[in-house]
């Protein structure tokens, strides 16, 4: 298929919303939005039920909701927002607290290098945490100040949800998985 030019994200939102399938928007560069495996499905549906339990109705979303930079328009697995800003109505968030990504061996890269890049761009952004879907293993990498920390990877336990206070065990977010 060949893509159009667009110029801007909101060019982009605008071409994506008459279209049957899901693309992203990176540096001017349209792709379509690829899905995930019965594993990577798994934990994002095991996330959003842990942190749906935290955070409350309303506040947690799934991958069908676009989330958008000043460069950019992505679909993160989970999003947390609480920024009255994002209403029910819209079919994108710009002012998330927490994304989580779900690794797999297509997105690995992306996710952790270009992708986080237009993320940590966001003003609210608080979080952004890493968790792989080939085996145990999670990262956080969180805001302070001007800079971001890096987490050293986490392979058991419980994982540290700083931007909303919550902890969840391995075994709870990896039910279900063979993991």
């Amino acid at each position: 298929m060949q893509f159009p030019q667009l110029r801007s994200v909101e060019e982009f939102v605008a071409w994506e919303e008459t279209q049957e399938r899901k693309y992203e928007f990176a540096e001017g560069v349209v792709s379509l939005f690829s899905g995930g495996t019965i594993r990577h499905e798994i934990l994002v549906a095991n996330l959003i039920a842990l942190l749906h339990a935290v955070a409350g109705p309303g506040y947690v979303r799934a991958s069908s909701l676009k989330q958008l930079t000043d460069s950019s328009s992505r679909y993160p697995d989970i999003s947390v927002g609480f920024d009255p800003r994002d209403t029910a109505e819209q079919t994108f968030a710009r002012y998330p607290k927490l994304l989580v990504e779900v690794l797999s061996p297509s997105t690995y890269r992306v996710d952790r290098g270009p992708k986080f890049d237009e993320y940590r761009t966001i003003e609210t952004l608080e979080e952004y945490v890493l968790v792989d879907s080939r085996k145990r293993w999670a990262q956080t990498i969180r805001r302070s100040g001007a800079d971001w920390i890096v987490s050293l990877p986490i392979l058991c336990g419980d994982l540290w949800f700083e931007s909303i206070s919550a902890s969840f065990p391995f075994d709870a977010m990896y039910a279900g998985t063979e993991l």
